[in-house]
């Protein structure tokens, strides 16, 4: 038996290995990785005899977060429609004052705070479209700042017990919320995020001196992002008659025109602040309000189920973020009357849906095949075998690092899920109280999601918007910033 559990363990090693491989190297697209591990996945088990039906299969998919992003995708693309963001993107650059570390510090502020109070994704699909907008204004690079809005919506979501995921379901399980209550919880994580929060921002300041945001030729890179952007529309396009074919190799053409007129030119720009007061008279002219009536409409909405975010959790309230975001997407599109349906479902990022579908069913197969417990099961009796005395300290010590590792390469839902009943054994068979305990999952779950691009559902998300946009973020990009973030 113990050399079946064994073999069992060695499959799922050797297939999280495999996929995050691909990932990492970017062999293949980021979802058809994720995708191609659920598959093989699915295909351990049925090796292994522990075939499921589809029935199962689809079960182990989130639908809740999925319902989450897809309807916010909706609200926020209809937003984005009526100018609100190019506005927003102005005022901001105004009270700047085109002054980049002040701009940088202001975005990381608000992301922080709305995480603490929101679900981390929803803060980055309504922060990412004014950030890259205002980097766009400002000739700034947004994966840099972008990635730094992502490490701040992560720590700032592990301050309260509404703010992260895995602090959901840690406040929620029955031994920790008899014995330590929501608000015990959140006062002890807010003051532990505050002192994270300062040594990101020291750290995120440290590299921006080092690192000059500013883009050095933004019209070629504008010129570029545009040949981009034309690319994915040609590549969307569906060839079924002559014309269409016609108009797929239009495009195709136009992406090649722009890309060679970006490398006939270099133009080297001036620097943000010393055109403050040139560019906010031709900013304010150029982006401003474009749909009043449909960004009053959208607004109405969109606060409304911000609010009911706030509330969800109250015992009277019985429905769900994916629920609210589901309903208000679909109240915007019968209020606003969106005909264009088609091109409104086009900015629904299905490759990012796509792979959290794939990755949901990947770590369930992990589940399975038994890894996941089998760490907790490892953590649990290492701490057991230490001596009473040093019990606590290691306690801490193992369960923090361990719970950031791990969520940083594999998602932090599972896992958490996983480890709440064993730092509930460890407490009952030993001395060691239950609160450092469940502190130091809760820190290490939310802060270790910053390792990796793969780490967080936020980081996904934010990492997609970009690419929508024309900007890509590689995996050892992300992790160059966030690794050392999660070390400190």
């Amino acid at each position: 038996k113990q050399w079946y559990q064994r073999r069992v363990r060695g499959v799922a090693i050797v297939l999280i290995v495999v996929i995050y491989v691909l990932i990492m190297t970017e062999v293949v697209h980021r979802t058809s990785a994720a995708l191609l591990g659920s598959s093989l996945g699915i295909a351990a088990l049925s090796i292994l005899n522990m075939r499921p039906d589809l029935g199962l299969i689809i079960s182990w998919i989130d639908w809740e977060t999925l319902g989450l992003l897809m309807g916010m995708m909706i609200m926020v693309s209809l937003l984005a429609d009526s100018g609100f963001f190019d506005w927003a993107a102005v005022k901001v650059y105004e009270l700047s004052k085109g002054r980049i570390c002040v701009l940088v510090t202001l975005l990381n502020i608000i992301t922080a705070v709305l995480s603490a109070f929101l679900d981390n994704v929803t803060t980055i699909l309504l922060i990412s479209p004014v950030t890259i907008t205002l980097c766009q204004v400002m000739h700034l690079d947004p994966t840099k700042v972008l990635l730094s809005l992502v490490m701040f919506s992560n720590i700032g979501g592990a301050a309260t017990g509404i703010g992260d995921p895995p602090n959901v379901l840690i406040i929620n399980a029955g031994y920790v919320k008899d014995s330590l209550g929501f608000s015990t919880f959140t006062i002890h994580m807010c003051i532990g995020s505050i002192f994270c929060l300062l040594a990101a921002f020291a750290y995120t300041l440290f590299i921006h001196k080092g690192e000059n945001l500013v883009i050095q030729n933004s019209e070629v890179e504008e010129l570029l992002r545009e040949a981009e952007l034309w690319q994915r529309i040609a590549d969307r396009s569906y060839m079924g008659t002559t014309e269409e074919v016609r108009v797929k190799e239009l495009l195709n053409c136009k992406a090649s025109r722009v890309k060679r007129l970006a490398q006939e030119r270099l133009v080297t720009p001036t620097t943000a602040t010393s055109t403050y007061s040139v560019n906010l008279p031709k900013l304010r002219e150029k982006y401003g309000i474009r749909d009043k009536g449909k960004l009053i409409k959208t607004a109405i909405v969109l606060v409304i189920c911000i609010f009911l975010f706030f509330i969800y959790t109250l015992p009277y309230i019985h429905t769900t973020p994916g629920e609210i975001a589901m309903a208000g997407a679909i109240a915007l599109i019968i209020f606003v009357d969106h005909y264009d349906m088609e091109g409104l479902l086009q900015n629904v990022e299905w490759a990012t849906l796509m792979f959290f579908a794939g990755l949901f069913i990947l770590v369930e197969c992990l589940e399975k095949l038994g890894l996941i417990s089998a760490l907790g099961d490892l953590a649990a009796d290492f701490i057991q075998s230490i001596p009473p005395d040093r019990q606590l300290a290691s306690a801490i010590t193992i369960i923090i690092w361990m719970s950031a590792f791990i969520s940083a390469f594999i998602d932090n839902i599972p896992f958490t899920t996983g480890m709440i009943p064993v730092i509930e054994t460890i407490s009952t068979q030993t001395q060691i109280p239950l609160a450092p305990l469940v502190y130091a999952l809760a820190f290490g779950s939310c802060l270790g999601g910053n390792g990796t691009l793969i780490g967080a559902s936020a980081n996904v998300v934010a990492v997609g918007i970009a690419e929508e946009k024309g900007y890509k973020i590689s995996f050892m990009q992300f992790s160059k910033l966030g690794m050392p973030i999660v070390l400190i």
